[in-house]
């Protein structure tokens, strides 16, 4: 993994980022990244490997979205669900897309309109790399303080309607997401699509919440 790392990003996780080589092996861990069946010996030391040559790509746009979407399960479910990708692609296109957001500001490049637009294609995640719109991986950058969004939108003294909503999501706090977004009109698809993506988060967490607690009472 570090040498697949290297490789991909000229990043020597040993010496600059320990958390990079944490997150890429956690999607070794959900299987998102596929390994060889077996490890191979080199130095006295046992070194397991990437499965084959397509797995670094998996792996370059795993870490891409990781960026943005830290939960490491969540960037599994954009490569294996594309009703759930399409959704992602919208909350992307809602920060990079509105010049007068904190998003919009924070990034504003080529490469982040092509990410956004092969997001929400036909691109294959698993055989293309993703255009990469970070200067620097914000898991180096940020460190500890990962989520990308949570550390640009908290750094506004005074953000639009829809970068609340964002932070609200991105915290995990639906209940307030929930409510920001049934108080915003808005004329803009791109931001009302994702408020319909926040209220069917919403919902299904409260569903799923629902279930937890029937089987507690069983």
């Amino acid at each position: 993994m570090p040498d697949a790392i290297r490789l991909l990003f000229n990043i020597d996780v040993a010496t600059e980022s320990q958390l990079l080589r944490n997150k890429a092996d956690s999607f070794v861990r959900n299987k998102l990244i596929k390994i060889a069946p077996k490890p191979k010996l080199d130095d006295h030391r046992y070194r397991t490997e990437l499965a084959d040559k397509e797995q670094l790509t998996v792996l370059f746009n795993a870490l891409l979205l990781n960026a943005i979407f830290h939960d490491p399960k969540n960037v599994k479910r954009i490569f294996e669900n594309k009703a759930y990708r399409d959704e992602c692609a919208l909350v992307v296109k809602a920060m990079f897309g509105e010049s007068h957001s904190v998003m919009g500001i924070a990034i504003t490049s080529i490469s982040a309109h092509k990410f956004v637009d092969a997001l929400a294609g036909d691109f294959n995640l698993y055989k293309e790399k993703l255009p990469n719109p970070f200067a620097v991986l914000p898991q180096i950058a940020l460190g500890k303080n990962l989520n990308l969004l949570h550390a640009l939108l908290a750094q506004s003294a005074a953000m639009e309607p829809t970068d609340n909503l964002l932070l609200a999501y991105i915290q995990g706090n639906f209940d307030k997401a929930a409510n920001i977004a049934s108080l915003m009109p808005s004329e803009n698809d791109a931001v009302n699509q994702l408020k319909q993506h926040v209220e069917k988060e919403v919902t299904e967490a409260v569903e799923f919440d629902d279930l937890v607690e029937q089987f507690r009472n069983m």
